[in-house]
């Protein structure tokens, strides 16, 4: 096999395949939407951990998601990675998909202005920035199998609209997604890639996500350039083969073999090439700290306010399940292990205030093993970890974590493609008496004993999407009753035949508390204010998994109308990574969507509550009356796995309908006010003054929403902010491109419609303040 097929392959999961006669370093890719995730899935490696991409997205500020970005590129630089899989610039277009949470907006131009902004602040930094996933893997039923069937014009108009602006940006790479476009897999669909590489003049590298490829010719000849993870499956020594019979052209391999060394010149691993660094500043941790900690306050979004916030000093009661068991990020593959102590919102708010602190909800969600009281059977904090072979230990750990993914090899232990057993003990010792589950589930036959005693197993997962299985994370449970402070002994076995991917996860949930609603009823009956922080487990979104609804728990809604019952001083704070469902919210004094805010959450989350910060965010999803009303409602997927696409969606379709929504897409309220001055339309800017009418120094998103001759519904075409001190005011421009006015028309292409086009500026899609008419 010729050098350069051989490279068309990664060499593990994490790095290409080094080649010294084409001048070729080792490149270390590595995924990074929520951090840079750790290539041995080691909770030992620890990385930022950045606010979510919704949560990025509520900032409508693109230079603080290029400071976000800036400060993961440097700590990538400092840890030898080349490459970033982020960001993910797919569409929040149902709310329900299992990784929303990743995505940055339901709206193309609020995803593609800040999806720019990550790429141009990772790359500052000789980092490679690989947008994904090209195109519409925005659910993640069936991901791998499914077909999005979608209009050409929406898909230009819409899907591909982000993409587009990445790759103008500069964007080095491309990753293609799992799923069907029009029936053809995304990783081998020519007119895609066609778009991509011959429309756009991308010069990067297109890669495959992991195990998307299920053949060699057509993606070669469609325009993909790298198969991802290694060692190769289609790629490599199929690909040689495949043109030495002349059914890849020598041109597309030498094509291949360019855009990858391209790509290495830029992240200076082709001979001679330094990094192509243009940043003046290296971000280092401590600075990476308080910039995730602002950009959390820039993420919240303030939706109603009754005079209840800031909060006065004195004491509050913080109830709720999330305000000391918080989501910090999503359930992806590769979770991130934070490099230092998080706080919680509880103990972020103990900090500032008199708290008074009550669950509320009676479960107590499943937790990693590690994370109660456990020990290695002779004493030591962890879990003992043995992986044999042959029936004899060959690696015996103590770990700090008791869920674990292999990719290929196992570090000090060989390939995963090696049969084995995976034994873990670990020694708990239960805080409360009660019914306790313990369960487990991995890629093998995975048995749970307590004591000796079997109390669940799990049969190894059928073949087929083997990264879906293993980012649901599925297990199997048992109940045991348990004494507090008597420990007993938590035995787990997985028995593998082997596979490209191995893992292992390890729960266990202590006994509900039906006291718990009582207790925080009565905590708040004598509180003069209440934050009650409420949202998702940490397995409610998962990748390879959608969800139901945007209802919260039952639990969770009796808590609320509960509390609010007693209190009319209740804050609710909302911890989830996507919209939900709040019937209640007229109930309650004020709204904060709080998202999956990474690191800097609990720090943040006080600063804003005290006032010290404004929630600086606005809303990048809307949040209807009820789930009915989603032109997505019933999307499903037919019997040859096709969905088919309802177009408009989101608060384009809300609009054209007529029906409001409960939060508006762009809505939000910070701890100010202010006046919008007469908009004027200078060339291609729109320019409007704004003037602080308030007693804070404040921030304010002036928003600009376009309607074509024979539209019915607005869609964004541009935003700008400014910050101003009471009394002053600002003017904010913000630039509507040449794409503004255009509209897709299959045969014809990009096409301004003639007639006259509705400028209408404001604050959200629903507070419109002024309209200006421009003749096309």
């Amino acid at each position: 096999m010729k050098p350069e097929t051989r490279v068309t392959a990664g060499e593990t999961g994490a790095t290409t395949l080094p080649e010294s006669s084409l001048g070729l370093d080792r490149m270390y890719l590595v995924d990074g939407p929520s951090g840079l995730v750790s290539p041995t899935f080691d909770e030992r490696d620890t990385s930022l951990l950045l606010p979510s991409g919704i949560a990025l997205g509520a900032t409508w500020n693109p230079e603080v998601v290029g400071a976000v970005a800036s400060a993961q590129a440097c700590e990538a630089r400092r840890r030898g990675f080349d490459a970033i899989y982020a960001p993910n610039l797919n569409l929040a277009r149902t709310g329900l998909s299992g990784r929303t949470f990743e995505m940055l907006s339901e709206d193309p131009v609020l995803a593609g202005t800040l999806g720019a902004a990550f790429v141009a602040g990772v790359q500052q930094h000789g980092v490679a920035s690989f947008p994904k996933h090209l195109v519409c893997n925005d659910t993640e039923t069936e991901r791998q199998r499914m077909s999005a069937e979608v209009d050409e014009v929406s898909l230009r108009e819409v899907y591909l609209r982000p993409f587009e602006m990445a790759v103008r940006a500069g964007a080095w790479g491309v990753m293609a997604a799992y799923n069907r476009l029009g029936g053809t897999p995304c990783c081998e669909h020519p007119e895609l890639l066609r778009i991509l590489k011959g429309e756009w003049g991308f010069d990067g590298v297109v890669v495959s996500d992991y195990f998307a490829l299920h053949d060699t010719v057509a993606p070669a000849l469609a325009g993909l350039d790298l198969e991802m993870p290694g060692p190769a499956i289609h790629f490599g020594e199929k690909l040689a083969r495949a043109a030495a019979d002349g059914l890849v052209p020598p041109e597309r391999i030498e094509d291949m073999i360019e855009r990858l060394r391209r790509l290495a010149r830029r992240v200076g691993k082709l001979d001679g090439h330094p990094r192509q660094v243009t940043a003046r500043h290296e971000v280092d941790a401590q600075e990476a700290h308080r910039v995730l900690v602002e950009a959390a306050e820039s993420s919240f979004v303030l939706v109603r306010n009754d005079n209840v916030l800031p909060l006065a000093p004195g004491g509050i009661a913080v109830l709720g399940p999330n305000a000391d068991r918080p989501c910090y990020q999503g359930a992806t593959f590769g979770r991130i292990r934070p490099e230092r102590e998080v706080l919680t919102p509880l103990e972020a708010l103990r900090a500032r205030f008199d708290v008074v602190h009550e669950r509320g909800v009676p479960d107590v969600p499943a937790t990693s093993l590690a994370a109660l009281r456990v020990s290695t059977p002779d004493g030591r904090p962890g879990v003992l970890l043995e992986h044999v072979r042959d029936g004899e230990p060959v690696l015996t750990e103590v770990r700090g974590d008791s869920a674990f993914i292999w990719f290929g090899q196992v570090p000090g232990v060989g390939p995963t493609t090696e049969p084995g057993l995976l034994r873990l003990t670990a020694v708990l010792t239960p805080d409360v008496d009660g019914e306790w589950q313990i369960g487990a589930g991995g890629s093998g036959d995975t048995t749970v004993s307590v004591d000796g005693r079997v109390l669940a197993s799990r049969p190894a997962p059928a073949p087929g999407d083997v990264m879906g299985q293993v980012a649901r994370a599925e297990v199997e449970t048992g109940r045991i009753r348990l004494r507090a402070g008597e420990p007993v002994t938590v035995q787990v076995e997985m028995r593998s035949a082997g596979g490209r991917v191995q893992a292992l996860n390890v729960l266990a949930a202590p006994p509900p508390d039906p006291e718990a609603l009582g207790r925080a009823v009565a905590a708040a009956e004598r509180a003069e204010t209440v934050v009650l922080v409420v949202g998702e487990e940490n397995n409610t979104s998962r990748e390879s998994r959608d969800l139901p609804d945007s209802a919260l728990p039952d639990d969770q809604l009796r808590l609320i109308t509960e509390v609010a019952r007693v209190n009319p001083r209740t804050v609710v704070v909302l911890n989830a990574g996507r919209p939900l469902d709040a019937p209640w919210a007229d109930d309650v004094a004020a709204v904060l969507h709080g998202w999956y805010a990474g690191q800097g959450f609990g720090e943040a989350l006080a600063r804003v509550l005290a006032g010290d910060a404004e929630p600086g965010g606005r809303m990048p999803v809307v949040v209807p009356m009820r789930d009915e009303d989603r032109s997505t409602h019933g999307e499903t997927l037919d019997a040859d796995l096709r969905r088919r696409y309802a177009e408009p969606t989101g608060y384009r379709h809300l609009a054209e309908a007529g029906r409001p929504a409960r939060f508006a897409f762009g809505s939000g309220v910070g701890y100010t006010t202010w006046e919008h001055g007469p908009a004027e339309l200078a060339g291609d800017e729109v320019i409007v003054p704004i003037t602080n009418t308030g007693e804070r120094r404040g921030r304010e998103v002036v928003q600009v929403y376009v309607r074509a001759p024979g539209e019915t519904g607005p869609r964004l075409a541009g935003f700008g902010s400014a910050e101003a001190e009471p009394g002053a005011t600002e003017r904010v421009s913000i630039r509507l491109p040449e794409r503004t006015w255009q509209r897709w028309t299959p045969g014809d292409g990009w096409v301004i419609p003639p007639g006259s086009h509705e400028v209408l500026v404001g604050r959200s899609s629903e507070d419109v303040r002024q309209t200006l008419t421009v003749p096309c």
